[in-house]
Protein backbone atom coordinates (compact mmCIF):
# COMPACT_ATOMS: atom_id res chain seq x y z
CA UNK A 1 0.00 0.00 0.00
CA UNK A 2 1.75 3.41 -1.17
CA UNK A 3 2.72 6.42 1.49
CA UNK A 4 0.15 8.70 1.78
CA UNK A 5 1.27 12.07 -0.03
CA UNK A 6 3.41 14.53 2.37
CA UNK A 7 1.65 17.58 3.05
CA UNK A 8 3.03 20.51 4.63
CA UNK A 9 1.20 19.70 7.58
CA UNK A 10 2.56 16.08 7.98
CA UNK A 11 5.87 17.16 7.05
CA UNK A 12 5.98 19.60 10.25
CA UNK A 13 4.54 16.89 12.42
CA UNK A 14 6.93 14.18 11.84
CA UNK A 15 10.15 17.10 11.65
CA UNK A 16 8.93 17.75 15.59
CA UNK A 17 8.54 13.81 16.28
CA UNK A 18 12.17 13.40 14.84
CA UNK A 19 13.51 15.92 16.66
CA UNK A 20 12.16 15.11 19.76
CA UNK A 21 13.48 11.83 19.54
CA UNK A 22 16.72 12.38 18.62
CA UNK A 23 16.67 14.36 21.93
CA UNK A 24 16.09 11.48 23.58
CA UNK A 25 12.02 11.90 24.30
CA UNK A 26 9.43 9.62 23.67
CA UNK A 27 5.43 9.72 23.16
CA UNK A 28 4.11 9.60 26.71
CA UNK A 29 7.13 11.23 28.63
CA UNK A 30 7.29 15.05 29.89
CA UNK A 31 10.15 17.32 29.90
CA UNK A 32 11.72 17.34 33.34
CA UNK A 33 11.65 20.44 35.23
CA UNK A 34 14.97 22.47 35.13
CA UNK A 35 17.92 21.60 37.72
CA UNK A 36 17.55 24.39 41.24
CA UNK A 37 20.10 27.15 40.40
CA UNK A 38 21.95 26.72 44.40
CA UNK A 39 22.54 30.48 45.94
CA UNK A 40 25.75 30.58 48.94
CA UNK A 41 24.74 33.51 50.91
CA UNK A 42 24.30 35.31 53.92
CA UNK A 43 21.08 34.60 55.60
CA UNK A 44 19.36 37.36 54.66
CA UNK A 45 18.92 36.20 50.89
CA UNK A 46 17.00 32.97 52.08
CA UNK A 47 14.21 35.33 51.81
CA UNK A 48 11.45 33.49 50.35
CA UNK A 49 9.68 36.06 48.26
CA UNK A 50 13.39 37.11 47.20
CA UNK A 51 14.00 34.03 46.26
CA UNK A 52 10.51 33.37 44.19
CA UNK A 53 11.77 37.11 42.20
CA UNK A 54 14.98 35.46 41.42
CA UNK A 55 13.51 32.61 40.40
CA UNK A 56 11.19 33.85 38.48
CA UNK A 57 14.23 35.62 36.43
CA UNK A 58 16.14 32.22 36.28
CA UNK A 59 13.02 30.61 35.23
CA UNK A 60 13.53 27.86 37.69
CA UNK A 61 13.80 27.12 41.56
CA UNK A 62 16.47 29.13 43.61
CA UNK A 63 17.60 27.35 46.79
CA UNK A 64 19.61 29.11 48.96
CA UNK A 65 22.61 28.25 51.06
CA UNK A 66 23.81 29.59 54.32
CA UNK A 67 27.54 31.67 53.86
CA UNK A 68 28.13 32.40 57.52
CA UNK A 69 31.34 34.34 56.60
CA UNK A 70 33.02 35.39 53.74
CA UNK A 71 35.91 33.11 54.81
CA UNK A 72 33.70 30.52 54.18
CA UNK A 73 32.98 31.16 50.33
CA UNK A 74 36.17 29.54 48.98
CA UNK A 75 35.75 25.68 50.11
CA UNK A 76 32.35 25.09 48.17
CA UNK A 77 33.41 26.61 45.05
CA UNK A 78 37.18 24.87 44.36
CA UNK A 79 36.51 22.03 41.18
CA UNK A 80 35.31 19.12 42.29
CA UNK A 81 37.48 16.20 41.88
CA UNK A 82 36.72 13.40 38.81
CA UNK A 83 35.12 11.15 41.69
CA UNK A 84 32.42 13.53 42.65
CA UNK A 85 29.15 11.91 42.95
CA UNK A 86 25.80 13.01 41.61
CA UNK A 87 25.02 14.50 45.14
CA UNK A 88 27.96 16.80 44.90
CA UNK A 89 27.65 17.97 41.82
CA UNK A 90 24.06 18.71 41.89
CA UNK A 91 24.95 20.50 45.13
CA UNK A 92 27.69 22.49 44.28
CA UNK A 93 26.56 26.40 44.02
CA UNK A 94 25.94 28.47 40.87
CA UNK A 95 25.54 32.04 42.23
CA UNK A 96 27.84 33.23 45.33
CA UNK A 97 27.23 36.30 47.23
CA UNK A 98 30.29 37.88 49.12
CA UNK A 99 32.03 41.63 50.17
CA UNK A 100 33.90 42.63 47.33
CA UNK A 101 36.94 42.31 48.97
CA UNK A 102 36.79 38.93 48.91
CA UNK A 103 34.88 38.70 45.27
CA UNK A 104 37.59 41.08 43.44
CA UNK A 105 40.51 39.76 45.65
CA UNK A 106 40.39 36.01 46.71
CA UNK A 107 37.28 33.99 44.57
CA UNK A 108 38.24 35.39 41.49
CA UNK A 109 42.27 35.10 41.59
CA UNK A 110 41.41 31.86 42.68
CA UNK A 111 39.23 31.37 39.38
CA UNK A 112 35.96 30.22 41.19
CA UNK A 113 34.00 32.47 39.74
CA UNK A 114 33.75 33.29 35.89
CA UNK A 115 32.95 37.05 35.38
CA UNK A 116 30.30 38.11 33.22
CA UNK A 117 32.14 40.15 30.61
CA UNK A 118 35.30 40.61 29.74
CA UNK A 119 35.09 44.38 29.82
CA UNK A 120 34.12 46.39 33.09
CA UNK A 121 30.71 46.94 33.81
CA UNK A 122 29.03 50.35 32.25
CA UNK A 123 28.26 52.73 35.03
CA UNK A 124 25.18 52.18 36.49
CA UNK A 125 23.52 52.95 39.83
CA UNK A 126 25.76 54.27 42.83
CA UNK A 127 25.42 54.24 46.35
CA UNK A 128 25.35 57.45 46.75
CA UNK A 129 25.39 60.66 44.65
CA UNK A 130 29.37 61.43 43.68
CA UNK A 131 30.85 58.81 45.44
CA UNK A 132 34.13 57.39 44.99
CA UNK A 133 35.29 55.02 43.78
CA UNK A 134 32.55 54.29 41.66
CA UNK A 135 30.35 51.07 42.08
CA UNK A 136 31.25 50.01 38.63
CA UNK A 137 35.08 50.60 39.71
CA UNK A 138 34.26 47.49 42.79
CA UNK A 139 32.22 45.42 40.66
CA UNK A 140 35.78 45.16 38.30
CA UNK A 141 38.46 42.49 39.01
CA UNK A 142 41.36 44.59 40.35
CA UNK A 143 43.63 44.45 37.16
CA UNK A 144 40.38 46.81 35.55
CA UNK A 145 39.12 44.57 33.48
CA UNK A 146 35.76 41.83 33.11
CA UNK A 147 32.95 42.56 35.04
CA UNK A 148 32.96 40.10 38.45
CA UNK A 149 29.58 40.64 39.39
CA UNK A 150 26.70 43.04 40.59
CA UNK A 151 26.65 44.67 43.58
CA UNK A 152 23.19 43.61 46.04
CA UNK A 153 23.36 44.62 49.91
CA UNK A 154 25.71 46.96 51.74
CA UNK A 155 26.58 48.68 54.62
CA UNK A 156 28.52 51.01 57.00
CA UNK A 157 30.63 49.44 59.21
CA UNK A 158 30.91 51.92 62.11
CA UNK A 159 29.92 53.22 65.38
CA UNK A 160 26.24 52.99 66.24
CA UNK A 161 24.35 55.28 69.29
CA UNK A 162 21.98 56.34 71.51
CA UNK A 163 21.88 60.04 70.39
CA UNK A 164 20.42 61.01 73.56
CA UNK A 165 23.68 59.95 75.31
CA UNK A 166 26.71 59.82 72.65
CA UNK A 167 26.65 63.19 70.21
CA UNK A 168 27.11 62.50 66.62
CA UNK A 169 28.83 65.53 66.29
CA UNK A 170 31.41 64.31 69.20
CA UNK A 171 32.07 61.46 67.39
CA UNK A 172 32.66 63.25 64.09
CA UNK A 173 35.08 65.76 65.64
CA UNK A 174 36.94 63.36 67.99
CA UNK A 175 36.92 60.80 66.15
CA UNK A 176 37.72 56.71 67.55
CA UNK A 177 39.08 59.04 70.47
CA UNK A 178 35.69 59.02 71.69
CA UNK A 179 36.04 55.44 72.68
CA UNK A 180 38.31 56.42 75.49
CA UNK A 181 36.10 59.24 76.70
CA UNK A 182 35.92 58.49 80.64
CA UNK A 183 32.13 58.74 80.73
CA UNK A 184 32.02 55.64 78.29
CA UNK A 185 33.81 53.48 80.15
CA UNK A 186 31.64 50.29 80.52
CA UNK A 187 28.98 51.32 78.51
CA UNK A 188 30.47 50.20 75.04
CA UNK A 189 29.46 47.18 73.26
CA UNK A 190 31.86 45.18 70.98
CA UNK A 191 30.56 42.61 68.68
CA UNK A 192 32.78 39.69 68.30
CA UNK A 193 32.65 39.67 64.19
CA UNK A 194 36.34 39.42 63.47
CA UNK A 195 36.07 40.41 59.78
CA UNK A 196 34.91 43.84 60.98
CA UNK A 197 35.95 44.25 64.42
CA UNK A 198 39.70 43.93 63.77
CA UNK A 199 39.70 46.76 61.08
CA UNK A 200 37.96 48.89 63.51
CA UNK A 201 40.19 47.98 65.92
CA UNK A 202 43.22 48.65 63.89
CA UNK A 203 41.62 51.92 62.96
CA UNK A 204 41.20 52.52 66.48
CA UNK A 205 44.74 52.18 67.25
CA UNK A 206 45.52 54.77 64.12
CA UNK A 207 46.27 52.46 61.97
CA UNK A 208 45.44 52.17 58.03
CA UNK A 209 43.83 48.44 58.29
CA UNK A 210 43.89 47.74 54.79
CA UNK A 211 48.01 47.91 53.94
CA UNK A 212 51.18 46.35 55.81
CA UNK A 213 51.69 47.81 58.93
CA UNK A 214 55.47 48.83 59.91
CA UNK A 215 57.02 47.38 63.49
CA UNK A 216 56.36 50.90 65.29
CA UNK A 217 52.87 50.35 63.89
CA UNK A 218 52.37 47.05 64.62
CA UNK A 219 53.39 47.46 68.45
CA UNK A 220 50.82 50.18 68.63
CA UNK A 221 47.89 47.62 67.77
CA UNK A 222 49.21 45.55 70.39
CA UNK A 223 49.35 48.04 72.66
CA UNK A 224 45.77 49.21 71.43
CA UNK A 225 43.73 46.13 71.44
CA UNK A 226 43.23 45.51 74.75
CA UNK A 227 42.54 48.57 75.58
CA UNK A 228 39.65 48.60 73.33
CA UNK A 229 38.83 45.89 75.35
CA UNK A 230 39.00 47.23 78.51
CA UNK A 231 36.66 50.37 77.31
CA UNK A 232 33.91 47.43 76.71
CA UNK A 233 31.26 46.47 79.28
CA UNK A 234 29.55 44.20 76.72
CA UNK A 235 30.99 41.76 73.84
CA UNK A 236 28.50 40.50 71.61
CA UNK A 237 28.23 37.66 69.16
CA UNK A 238 25.88 39.67 66.38
CA UNK A 239 25.45 42.98 65.23
CA UNK A 240 21.57 42.59 66.34
CA UNK A 241 22.66 41.58 69.92
CA UNK A 242 24.66 44.83 70.38
CA UNK A 243 21.19 46.63 68.63
CA UNK A 244 19.26 45.41 71.01
CA UNK A 245 21.46 46.03 74.33
CA UNK A 246 21.63 50.02 72.71
CA UNK A 247 18.14 50.07 72.46
CA UNK A 248 17.63 48.74 75.83
CA UNK A 249 20.25 51.37 76.94
CA UNK A 250 22.45 48.84 78.24
CA UNK A 251 25.30 50.64 76.04
CA UNK A 252 25.33 54.03 75.28
CA UNK A 253 27.89 53.18 72.17
CA UNK A 254 28.57 49.72 69.52
CA UNK A 255 30.78 48.71 67.41
CA UNK A 256 30.98 48.02 64.83
CA UNK A 257 27.50 48.06 63.92
CA UNK A 258 25.59 48.92 60.53
CA UNK A 259 22.62 50.82 59.16
CA UNK A 260 20.87 47.40 58.75
CA UNK A 261 21.50 46.26 62.05
CA UNK A 262 19.51 49.55 63.74
CA UNK A 263 17.12 49.83 60.92
CA UNK A 264 14.47 47.29 62.91
CA UNK A 265 14.71 48.59 66.23
CA UNK A 266 14.34 52.10 64.40
CA UNK A 267 11.30 50.72 62.38
CA UNK A 268 9.65 49.92 66.06
CA UNK A 269 10.56 53.50 66.81
CA UNK A 270 13.71 53.77 68.40
CA UNK A 271 14.71 56.47 66.04
CA UNK A 272 16.72 57.60 68.58
CA UNK A 273 19.66 55.13 67.36
CA UNK A 274 21.66 55.75 64.51
CA UNK A 275 24.96 55.53 62.95
CA UNK A 276 27.38 57.91 63.62
CA UNK A 277 31.02 58.29 61.65
CA UNK A 278 34.35 59.82 62.76
CA UNK A 279 35.13 63.01 60.60
CA UNK A 280 39.07 62.06 60.49
CA UNK A 281 41.05 59.30 60.77
CA UNK A 282 44.19 57.08 59.26
CA UNK A 283 42.14 55.53 56.10
CA UNK A 284 43.33 57.90 53.97
CA UNK A 285 41.73 60.50 56.39
CA UNK A 286 38.73 58.75 57.63
CA UNK A 287 37.88 55.89 60.24
CA UNK A 288 35.17 54.16 58.91
CA UNK A 289 34.53 51.93 56.13
CA UNK A 290 31.62 50.64 53.81
CA UNK A 291 31.22 46.88 52.35
CA UNK A 292 29.37 45.84 49.50
CA UNK A 293 28.03 42.17 48.93
CA UNK A 294 28.33 41.15 45.10
CA UNK A 295 26.26 38.26 43.46
CA UNK A 296 29.03 36.74 40.97
CA UNK A 297 28.22 33.35 38.87
CA UNK A 298 30.44 30.51 40.20
CA UNK A 299 32.70 28.64 37.47
CA UNK A 300 32.57 26.27 35.70
CA UNK A 301 29.76 27.99 34.38
CA UNK A 302 27.20 25.35 33.21
CA UNK A 303 24.39 27.18 35.05
CA UNK A 304 25.75 31.00 33.73
CA UNK A 305 22.47 31.87 31.54
CA UNK A 306 20.60 31.04 34.49
CA UNK A 307 23.06 32.58 36.66
CA UNK A 308 23.20 35.92 34.56
CA UNK A 309 19.44 36.17 34.61
CA UNK A 310 19.09 36.30 38.38
CA UNK A 311 22.11 38.50 38.41
CA UNK A 312 20.62 40.90 36.07
CA UNK A 313 17.50 40.49 37.92
CA UNK A 314 19.34 42.72 40.72
CA UNK A 315 18.83 45.71 38.97
CA UNK A 316 15.06 45.13 38.58
CA UNK A 317 12.98 47.92 41.18
CA UNK A 318 11.11 45.03 42.92
CA UNK A 319 13.93 42.98 43.40
CA UNK A 320 16.06 46.04 45.08
CA UNK A 321 13.16 46.49 47.56
CA UNK A 322 13.24 43.06 48.01
CA UNK A 323 16.76 42.71 48.93
CA UNK A 324 16.53 45.97 51.25
CA UNK A 325 13.28 43.99 53.39
CA UNK A 326 15.15 40.51 53.09
CA UNK A 327 16.38 39.24 56.46
CA UNK A 328 15.03 42.58 58.02
CA UNK A 329 15.72 45.67 57.04
CA UNK A 330 18.94 47.08 55.49
CA UNK A 331 20.68 49.22 52.96
CA UNK A 332 20.46 47.69 49.45
CA UNK A 333 22.48 48.92 46.02
CA UNK A 334 19.99 50.72 43.70
CA UNK A 335 17.60 52.37 46.52
CA UNK A 336 18.82 55.47 44.85
CA UNK A 337 16.90 55.10 41.96
CA UNK A 338 13.13 56.54 42.80
CA UNK A 339 11.54 53.38 41.30
CA UNK A 340 13.10 51.31 43.66
CA UNK A 341 13.29 53.39 46.86
CA UNK A 342 9.22 54.68 46.51
CA UNK A 343 7.92 50.36 46.95
CA UNK A 344 9.00 51.10 50.48
CA UNK A 345 7.13 52.47 52.81
CA UNK A 346 7.99 56.29 54.41
CA UNK A 347 8.14 54.32 57.99
CA UNK A 348 11.33 52.00 56.15
CA UNK A 349 12.59 54.61 54.33
CA UNK A 350 13.22 56.80 57.88
CA UNK A 351 14.75 53.62 59.29
CA UNK A 352 16.97 53.50 57.26
CA UNK A 353 18.05 57.00 57.52
CA UNK A 354 18.15 57.21 53.56
CA UNK A 355 18.58 60.75 53.44
CA UNK A 356 21.79 60.35 55.41
CA UNK A 357 23.45 57.81 53.80
CA UNK A 358 25.49 60.59 51.01
CA UNK A 359 26.87 62.38 54.04
CA UNK A 360 27.58 59.08 55.92
CA UNK A 361 29.40 57.36 52.95
CA UNK A 362 31.47 60.28 52.60
CA UNK A 363 33.17 59.96 55.41
CA UNK A 364 33.77 56.50 55.21
CA UNK A 365 36.36 54.38 52.42
CA UNK A 366 35.40 50.70 50.93
CA UNK A 367 36.65 47.96 52.76
CA UNK A 368 39.97 46.04 51.68
CA UNK A 369 41.88 42.98 52.78
CA UNK A 370 43.23 43.32 56.02
CA UNK A 371 47.33 42.20 54.91
CA UNK A 372 47.90 41.50 58.48
CA UNK A 373 44.94 39.68 59.14
CA UNK A 374 47.11 35.88 60.10
CA UNK A 375 49.05 37.59 62.74
CA UNK A 376 45.95 40.06 64.20
CA UNK A 377 43.43 37.00 64.38
CA UNK A 378 45.38 35.29 66.84
CA UNK A 379 45.34 38.63 69.04
CA UNK A 380 42.25 39.13 68.48
CA UNK A 381 40.69 36.16 69.77
CA UNK A 382 42.85 35.96 72.76
CA UNK A 383 41.34 39.30 73.85
CA UNK A 384 38.11 38.10 73.25
CA UNK A 385 38.69 34.55 75.09
CA UNK A 386 36.23 34.70 77.90
CA UNK A 387 34.16 37.91 77.04
CA UNK A 388 31.58 35.90 74.28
Amino acid sequence: MPFPPKTPHRRRVLTAALGLAAAGFAPGLTLAAPAPLRLLAPAAYGDAALLKMLGAAAKTTVEARTLRDDDEALAPLRPLGPGATAAEKAARPGLVVAAHPWLRGILWPEGVVDPLAKQPPPATIELAPGLAPSLAALETGIEGRYHLGRAARFDIVSLGIDRRRVSADAVADLGLAIIDDPALTGRIGLVAEPSLLLPLAMLYAGLNPFRLQRPSEWRRFEAGLPQLLDRAGLVCRTQAEAAAALAEGRIDLALPLGIGALAPARLGGNGNLTIAVAGHGPLGGKAAFYRVEMMAATAPAKALPAARAVIEALAQPAVIAALARAGGLGPAAGLTLPAARDLLTPAERAALAFDDWPALLGRCAPMGLVPERSRADPLLEKALAGRV
